[in-house]
């Protein structure tokens, strides 16, 4: 995969030339082009670029202002300052700064790529590539707190894609899908095998973790041996825990634990279950009440312009939820006919949380 090149210059002209000639080397690297700080560092909250090529002097953000910024944001990022009012006090401020090469205006073509090369070669030569195995992921997570750097941790397992952020020790934010912060942190440390990979200097989008780490390692590592042991005896399958995405699961999670319900089914309209927890499918035949619940959306909606939030029934002494979620449907048993107001309002909270 090519290397990723930005050049910020506030001369369209020379911007144009520079991606024109170098678009020679786009099997090594590819240029993108912009004219002003702001876009520029737009592009880098987004993109992570390999070497940045900056002039000082910039409408808005100066060059020399948006080096700083870069080197917080991304400090693996090579930086090549360029300028047409060169100074040993302006050469001294910037690789103060962190950039890495200076040029002077006029330049030639050629001596810009070799330095672009150069500055590659740089990102190339440090750190090592390679692979740990054996290890899990709180040995993972404790290493990168421990020495305190700022890193993007991306795991994988199957379909199921997360990431966790650090920042100086600290976790600072976690996503799986559309569940963030500690409850997605927990969700990937039940994941027992997957890979991983880190990519340093990536801050993260949104602070969602303030806990100590070392808490919220104890804290996953417990609920992970919660679930293993449910593995174990049997309460819970391991085909249990996909297809479906973080969000969906994470709402089954919670309504797994209210006192009371006896079984979970999550199924498409055209009835294929995605998921089912204990022994509904015995009492009910879910198949039928699928389509007996769509049948009835559409009779409603044609009545009331409006699809109903929540189906309810009893069935010999228990009752029976059906919630359209999301794409899916959901079915809910209890073991009692009626239900405490508590634990009502606890499905409905959930469900509108997770419905997003």
């Amino acid at each position: 995969m090519p290397k990723q090149v930005l050049i910020v210059d506030d001369e369209e002209t020379l911007t144009w030339s520079l991606a024109k000639s170098l678009s020679h080397d786009r099997e090594t690297y590819e240029v993108t082009t912009v004219n002003d700080g702001e876009t520029a560092l737009s592009l880098l909250n987004s993109t992570i670029f390999d070497v940045v090529v900056l002039d000082i002097r910039l409408p808005g953000i100066s060059g020399l202002d948006l080096l700083v910024k870069i080197k917080e944001l991304r400090p693996a990022t090579k930086v090549i300052i360029m300028t047409a009012y060169g100074s040993s006090e302006i050469k001294a401020k910037a690789h103060a700064r962190g950039s890495l090469y200076y040029i002077e205006k006029p330049f030639e073509i050629e001596q810009m790529r070799s330095l672009i090369l150069k500055g590659l070669k740089e990102v190339e030569a440090r750190g090592f590539n390679g692979s740990i195995t054996g290890l899990q992921l709180p040995d993972l997570i404790q290493m990168n707190c421990l020495s305190q750097i700022t890193t993007a941790l991306y795991v994988t397992k199957g379909q199921r894609n997360g990431c966790i952020y650090f920042e100086d020790g600290q976790i600072t934010h976690a996503e799986v899908g559309a569940v963030e912060g500690e409850e997605a942190l927990f969700s990937i440390l039940s994941w027992s095998t997957g890979s991983f990979k880190f990519i340093g200097g990536i801050k993260a989008p949104r602070i969602t973790i303030s806990s100590n780490w070392e808490y919220l390692l104890i804290e996953g590592m417990r609920k992970a041996d919660e679930m293993s042991l449910a593995l174990e005896r049997g309460e819970i399958d391991e085909k249990e825990i996909a297809p479906i995405d973080e969000s969906t699961r994470m709402l089954v999670k919670n309504i797994s634990s209210l006192n009371d319900c006896t079984g979970i089914v999550i199924m498409t309209s055209e009835g294929e279950t995605l998921f089912q927890r204990g022994h509904v499918s015995g009492e009910i035949d879910v198949s039928h009440l699928n389509r007996f619940f769509l049948n009835l959306t559409d009779i409603l909606a044609g009545i009331t312009n409006s699809m109903p939030k929540k189906v309810s029934f009893i069935n010999q002494g228990k009752m029976v939820l059906i919630y359209p979620f999301k794409i899916y449907i959901l079915i809910l048993l209890f073991n009692k006919a009626v239900l405490p107001q508590e634990t009502t309002l606890t499905i409905e909270r959930l469900v509108a949380r997770y419905q997003m």
